[in-house]
């Protein structure tokens, strides 16, 4: 019998910002993926270096690949800038990339295979980190979700000589597990997740977050919006597998040290922020989702829509305390 069954389409928005120095890497890093039914869109959040020149060579000399290239006329932010990206994306799947992180081969694969596997609406993965040179400093991240401790670290080897090291040495290459968060179980105001590149998200699921009118409030912390909107409406999972590289220079959010970058050594600037956050998280998806509780009681039927509300008020865990005791103090 003839197959008539398609593998999902991926679209890769990639969301730029002065990132000239590490945009090309990002998007080669996306071309070299094992899975190949992919689309790569680039939003340039205003950038003032050469960023707009080497996306455009890269799109020239890549004729081959499918790549979109948007250019925002002021500076918006990471969740405007992904939702303009969104906007006209084909795939069933969409990633949300930071222009200076780069995917590992098997990236895309694992992802969707996880998501063939079960029902979630975001998976996240674990990451290494590497700096400005390629340099790799943790396999490993101590700010992975559900990470693992007891692997092989590797340092000074530029992310090329690791693909062939890795592959010689057959790191990485067992099967992974896949840890299922139901949000029922783990709160919503919590955060479960790797960083903004480590996800893979339903669209469909992803689509209704393009009703949002204001992120001016969500210009920094745009992925715990985004993964902790997803997993409200269709929980997630964690892939313990290390599947892409974090980049860790002065532009950095979070603190620019790889071996440092755990949340407790965030620069105070980037902590009040977060702490803040967590107050202010659950108020921002309740009145969005309140402004719109016509379309969402049409697409999730009005018992859902009742559960949504009851996670997002009621569902506490001790992490979601720690931040916000932190939060009052500061």
């Amino acid at each position: 019998m003839e197959n008539f069954l398609n593998l999902p389409k991926v679209s890769f928005i990639v969301v730029t910002h002065n990132f000239e120095q590490f945009v090309c890497d990002c998007l080669v890093s996306i071309k070299n993926q094992t899975y190949k039914n992919f689309e790569i869109i680039v939003v340039d959040d205003f950038s003032k270096d050469k960023t707009p020149e080497k996306v455009r060579d890269f799109i020239a000399n890549n004729p081959s690949l499918t790549i979109n290239f948007v250019q925002n006329e002021t500076n918006r932010g990471q969740l405007a800038s992904f939702l303009e990206g969104l906007k006209i994306a084909t795939g069933e799947f969409v990633c949300a990339i930071d222009g200076d992180d780069v995917l590992f081969p098997e990236y895309c694969a694992i992802h969707i295979e996880t998501h063939l596997k079960t029902s979630v609406a975001l998976t996240t993965c674990l990451q290494a980190e590497i700096d400005d040179n390629n340099v790799i400093h943790t396999l490993y991240s101590i700010d992975s979700p559900n990470k693992k401790i007891d692997k092989l670290q590797i340092d000074n080897k530029s992310y090329e000589e690791f693909l062939e090291y890795r592959s010689a040495n057959n790191i990485n290459k067992e099967a992974c597990e896949v840890k299922i968060l139901d949000n029922d179980k783990y709160s919503f105001a919590s955060w479960h997740w790797g960083p903004t590149s480590s996800a893979m998200m339903r669209k469909s699921v992803c689509d209704m977050l393009i009703l949002i009118d204001k992120t001016r409030a969500l210009k920094i912390t745009a992925d715990k919006f985004m993964f902790s909107f997803c997993h409200l409406i269709g929980s997630s999972a964690v892939i313990d597998k290390v599947l892409y590289a974090y980049r860790r220079h002065g532009a950095n959010y979070s603190l620019a040290n790889p071996v440092m970058g755990n949340k407790k050594y965030l620069k105070e600037r980037t902590q009040n922020n977060y702490f803040r956050n967590n107050k202010k998280i659950r108020s921002q998806m309740f009145k969005f989702i309140s402004s719109n509780k016509d379309y969402f009681k049409e697409k999730l039927n009005k018992i859902n829509l009742f559960l949504i509300y009851k996670r997002i008020i009621f569902s506490f865990d001790s992490r979601f305390f720690k931040g916000l005791i932190k939060a009052l103090f500061i």
